[in-house]
């Protein structure tokens, strides 16, 4: 996957949450879901994960994802009501809003009021998708919603469907085939009892390769389905009829209302191979109409840290009074941090919908921390905010202001104040002496000295063109590899005039001076040589001592 389509895949994300994959089991629900999630792969990042694996945290982490939720009997309660809020569809298969699962066994198919369940949990999802018109009924009868949406079909790969045109052709016997079931919905028996009445040949049909299951089912001439419950729309009839078989069947299987129907063989093979790109659209379009509606923060706060208790609730407090916190997502990422960060964060999070807190449990530099948030940044402008630095109350607006009257200009930075009190607010500092790394005006020239400094806002197309931090390769200054990255790509950067911070001397983020700290700057230095102009002369003996030129 090229760093483009990752980036663009990361801006749109769909979690798939079901209670087995096909890997799991190999069923009829297993197969639809499989090729659904194969042809979503193809436009977006799609994360899949098993309903009992799913909790509050990840749910929280993941909340500015697309959620489709296929089956969810083993959905805790509090997972259900957390989603409630997000952004989601529901891809009906086996009538999970009735206590039964079976409408069959109420009159009309229309279950009591007692009997229904998981209302709100349908009526709020973006849409219903079912799988024929008879479906869509049943659902629309026993929740009055307007949500719902008749697929009209399932799906098969182009492989299968290709070996099902091959299968199609086999010779068949004058016999039934019939599916051997423990299931008692299914109804083997009542299958059997049908063709012993009728006098007809039968075969039971189990096989646990999928495609030697078809083969068996292409030898008979006629297929006998006849379940309990309502089999909306049952692969496996319609895959018969694919096989060229003829039907014996009942008013429970909802194929039996499709118009297409009446088509067998190569006729309908050639109709589900169309009809794969109108299911995919259909789902499509209601992903990307609610993306569309999404409120998208106009910045991403990304944060990284590890053993920050001292410095965390002042941070978040600081944070969460800038003047445009509401417009904006703070995006924390825990390097495994041993004291009660996570107590701390959990206290905002609770009041502060638009923090994202994801916890690692390992120790990773803080620009590899600051690569995964960007991966989950949202924001049309993106932040970093040092655990122990402080903000001017309107630094983001100002910032934002600036980017957004400027749209030549791709980041942007002011001055920041020097504090060596630790916790001191930007209101509290008596402090005026100004960070070297953002006192100059920019230009290339100047970046000898690491601008921006600790309090740039950036776009996303920046990050998009020019990549993330280099932290695999930079020890010392994957920062300042970055910031000449990008400008040697052509971005423009632009100072503030303005103090909009409180920078900690001596704090977490500065790093220690060291010889190798010399040598990886000098390895820049050389290597961004040109940009520097006339500095370069200037700064080449300091340098020259860092580095072997021969």
């Amino acid at each position: 996957m090229t760093f483009q389509t990752l980036l663009k895949n990361m801006n749109k994300k769909i979690v798939y949450i079901n209670d087995f994959f096909l890997e799991d089991f190999v069923g009829g629900g297993e197969l639809n879901d499989h090729e659904l999630l194969s042809m979503l792969s193809k436009k977006y990042e799609v994360q899949k994960i098993r309903s009992n694996n799913v909790t509050i945290k990840f749910l929280q982490e993941n909340k500015n994802s697309f959620f489709i939720i296929s089956n969810f009997i083993n959905l805790k309660i509090t997972c259900k009501d957390y989603i409630n809020d997000l952004n989601y569809v529901i891809y009906e298969h086996d009538h999970k809003y009735v206590k039964s699962r079976n409408p069959a066994v109420y009159k009309d198919f229309k279950a009591g009021v007692s009997e229904i369940i998981n209302y709100h949990f349908y009526k709020n999802a973006k849409a219903v998708f079912c799988q024929s018109k008879f479906h869509k009924q049943i659902i629309e009868k026993n929740l009055d919603i307007k949500n719902v949406i008749n697929l009209g079909g399932n799906l098969w790969s182009l492989d299968t469907l290709e070996y099902i045109r091959d299968m199609s052709n086999n010779n068949k016997e004058n016999s039934c085939a019939v599916l051997q079931s423990s299931t008692p919905h299914k109804n083997t028996q009542g299958a059997i009892k049908y063709c012993e009445e009728n006098n007809l040949k039968y075969n039971l049909i189990s096989n646990p390769n999928y495609k030697q299951f078809l083969k068996l089912i292409s030898t008979n001439e006629k297929f006998v389905f006849l379940p309990k419950s309502p089999e909306t729309l049952s692969r496996i009839i319609i895959e018969a009829r694919m096989l060229g078989c003829s039907i014996a069947t009942n008013s429970l299987v909802g194929a039996t209302s499709e118009e297409w129907f009446s088509l067998k063989g190569e006729e309908l093979i050639n109709f589900f191979i169309k009809k794969r790109e109108i299911i995919e659209k259909l789902v499509v379009d209601v992903i990307e109409a609610d993306y569309k509606k999404i409120k998208k923060p106009k910045i991403s706060i990304i944060a990284t840290f590890y053993k920050a208790e001292i410095y965390l609730e002042q941070f978040l407090q600081d944070l969460t009074e800038q003047t445009i916190f509401d417009d904006c997502e703070l995006i924390l990422i825990d390097s495994a941090s041993p004291g009660r960060e996570q107590e701390i964060v959990s206290n905002y999070t609770a009041k502060h919908k638009n923090i994202i807190y994801k916890r690692y449990d390992e120790l990773f530099p803080p620009t590899e921390g600051h690569n995964i948030a960007m991966k989950m940044a949202s924001g049309k402008y993106i932040t970093w905010a040092m655990i122990d630095d402080r903000k001017r109350k309107d630094n983001l607006e100002v910032l934002c202001n600036t980017l957004e009257n400027n749209p030549d200009v791709d980041l942007v930075y002011g001055d920041c104040i020097v504090t060596s009190v630790k916790n001191e607010t930007f209101d509290e500092t008596t402090s005026t002496v100004k960070s070297e790394h953002s006192i100059q005006e920019f230009s290339p020239e100047n970046m000898v000295k690491c601008l921006p400094g600790p309090m740039p806002m950036w776009t996303r197309k920046m990050i998009d063109a020019a990549g993330f931090f280099d932290h695999e390769n930079q020890d010392f200054c994957d920062d300042w590899e970055m910031w000449l990255r990008c400008v040697s790509y052509g971005f423009k950067f632009k100072k503030v005039n303005q103090s909009i911070g409180l920078y900690l001397e001596g704090g977490r983020s500065q790093l220690d001076n060291n010889i190798e700290q010399r040598k990886e700057e000098a390895a820049l230095f050389f290597k961004y040589g040109k940009l520097f102009g006339n500095n370069f002369n200037n700064f080449y003996p300091y340098f020259k001592q860092f580095v072997d030129l021969t």
